[in-house]
């Protein structure tokens, strides 16, 4: 599965990240501000359009709602892991 990447400041400058799979939803999102981490309720808005779509964080830092329009050709496309398979047993 492809994953990927979109980022984008909120107006208290912390650093927003979501994390979307091949169809633009939301997988995780996150925020960053001076060197703490914490996770940002996110999800995406009109990810089935063509072209553009929109993702909306709550940020953890300040308590706002932050919407950002995304170009889908702009995202930054993630490594996607190995997948694992299982070992089989053989008689």
């Amino acid at each position: 599965m492809n994953r990927y990447q979109a980022t984008s400041r909120c107006e208290c400058q912390a650093s927003l990240t979501a994390i979307l799979d091949e169809g633009r939803h939301v997988l995780e999102g996150s925020a960053a501000r001076l060197g703490a981490r914490e996770t940002a309720p996110a999800h995406s808005i009109g990810a089935d359009q063509a072209s553009s779509f929109d993702i909306a964080w709550m940020c953890p830092f300040c308590g706002r709602n932050t919407l950002r329009t995304f170009h889908a050709a702009g995202l930054r496309r993630l490594a996607a892991p190995s997948p694992v398979t299982p070992e089989t047993k053989q008689a």
